[in-house]
């Protein structure tokens, strides 16, 4: 059986390097999902202009994201949302895509989830994710 990384008194034991390189403790890095649902079906063009305007606004405030991608015509899509480099999106962040994506009028609603490891799928507060 594998053992977890991130076990309190494991991570207790490994070196500054090792936590590096797992990912753990003070280097674990945070992720967050994105979910939208528009307000109508939305085709290969305009599900294009959308995704390319929402990648330059995120790389704006040093983020990249993936996925949002669908079988057409969209009715629904999600991603994920990361740092650039290494580090983690802050509540800002969250918070500022929520925002610029309320502000589309091709999106009815969308829900923004909390922060996640990136790594080994943990919230920010040790919860399990779940769907």
């Amino acid at each position: 059986m594998k053992r977890d990384a991130r076990s309190t008194a494991r991570v207790r034991r490994l070196n500054q390097r090792q936590r590096k390189k797992l990912r753990v403790g003070e280097f674990t890095e945070y992720v967050f999902d994105v979910e939208l649902t528009f307000s109508q079906p939305i085709n290969d063009a305009a599900h294009s202009a959308l995704i390319d305007d929402l990648f330059g606004f995120i790389e704006e405030r040093g983020m990249i994201g993936g996925g949002f991608g669908g079988r057409f015509p969209l009715t629904e899509t999600s991603g994920v949302i990361t740092a650039m480099e290494r580090g983690s999106p802050s509540e800002d962040d969250r918070e500022a895509v929520a925002q610029w994506l309320r502000a589309r009028p091709e999106v009815a609603d969308v829900r923004v989830l909390a922060l996640v490891d990136g790594w080994h799928g943990e919230t920010q507060h040790g919860h399990a994710r779940t769907q």
